[in-house]
């Protein structure tokens, strides 16, 4: 296969993997390294129904490994009942975003008659993109401890599970651990 190819491929999945921005809320005075026990419940999906991709099932399947490895690799607790002592919920969804401008006279291009000189040059592109909040909860006050949120996720012609599996990696990447002293566990 030709190098180039490969390096422009390798290129292409660290802008994707690099462009989502992520916001981070915490409740002020709240320590979640007190938390032991957590537990994923289905979210919801914003996605109209005739473009969604995946099943609600199975976007909730996506979502719980995601965050359930990402927690227990921090020291917490799955427990798939009400003892939890915190709520993981999500919404998400997928959009079509469509970017369009004008670059002026010539754009770029140079004229090959006199008639094009005064004509713009306008762009339009169309691409699928996605959003995804985790929404953390105390069980006991039900008050909201964490939350992060991303609408930048890059899901045109990428592996839905995959783009999930980024963006949760990235909302959990400086989510504090429960294991004081040792090297979390690696993937």
């Amino acid at each position: 296969m030709n190098p180039r190819i490969i390096c422009l491929a390798i290129v292409a999945c660290a802008y994707s993997a690099t462009a989502q921005s992520i916001k981070i809320t915490t409740e002020k005075g709240v320590d979640l390294k007190s938390y032991e026990t957590f537990r994923v419940l289905m979210g919801e999906s914003v996605t109209r129904a005739d473009e969604r991709r995946a099943t609600d099932k199975a976007l909730f399947e996506t979502v719980r490994n995601a965050v359930r490895e990402e927690m227990e690799t921090r020291g917490y607790k799955f427990v798939d009942d009400s003892t939890a002592q915190l709520n993981i919920s999500y919404v998400a969804g997928t959009y079509d975003f469509t970017d369009a401008g004008n670059v002026g006279p010539l754009g770029q291009t140079p004229a090959s008659d006199p008639s094009q000189l005064n004509q713009s040059r306008s762009f339009s592109n169309t691409s699928r993109e996605g959003m995804l909040m985790l929404d953390m909860i105390d069980a006991a006050t039900k008050k909201e401890v964490w939350k992060a949120e991303t609408d930048d996720m890059r899901v045109d012609g990428a592996d839905l599970a995959r783009a999930i599996d980024a963006a949760v990696y990235k909302a959990f990447k400086k989510f504090p651990s429960r294991i004081e002293g040792k090297k979390k566990k690696k993937k």
